[in-house]
């Protein structure tokens, strides 16, 4: 894996860790999942963290319901992340054979799987362990 496609990955990682609560990396995943993810919509990486409406494929974002996709990319690494995910669906700066939304589905599906594994694991350890009482003198036991 070259350094550039190490770094965009990198981009998008550190969006879906600040942008995306839990509930809504978990809408995002089934939008990937269901193939309606797609760079040219409001509801794209960038764009689903802040949306107001249920999720959408293709879509224009600038009409007045789009007004969430424009408030994402203020946030902190969203231009940053949004410019990455559209570099996802290209190879060598190539157009592969499949669309580019396809490959960028199959390398984004991936990070979102390892972002909820990481979360999950960070609340395993959060948990404090319960400890059971023994009473050393306990016939029964």
């Amino acid at each position: 894996m070259n350094l550039s496609f190490r770094l965009r990955k990198n981009s998008i990682r550190q969006y879906l860790r600040t942008a995306y609560s839990d509930e809504r990396l978990a809408w995002l995943l089934a939008h990937a999942r269901s193939g309606k993810l797609t760079y040219q919509s409001c509801c794209c990486l960038i764009g689903a963290a802040t949306a107001d409406h249920s999720l959408r494929g293709k879509s224009d974002v600038n009409v007045p319901s789009a007004a969430h996709y424009h408030f994402a990319r203020k946030f902190a690494g969203a231009r940053d992340a949004e410019q990455a995910y559209w570099e996802l669906g290209y190879q060598h700066g190539f157009r592969p054979a499949q669309s580019s939304d396809e490959l960028r589905l199959r390398r984004l599906i991936p990070m979102i799987l390892s972002e909820i594994r990481q979360r999950s694991r960070a609340r395993m350890k959060e948990q404090p362990r319960r400890e059971y009482a023994v009473d050393r003198d306990c016939r029964v036991c």
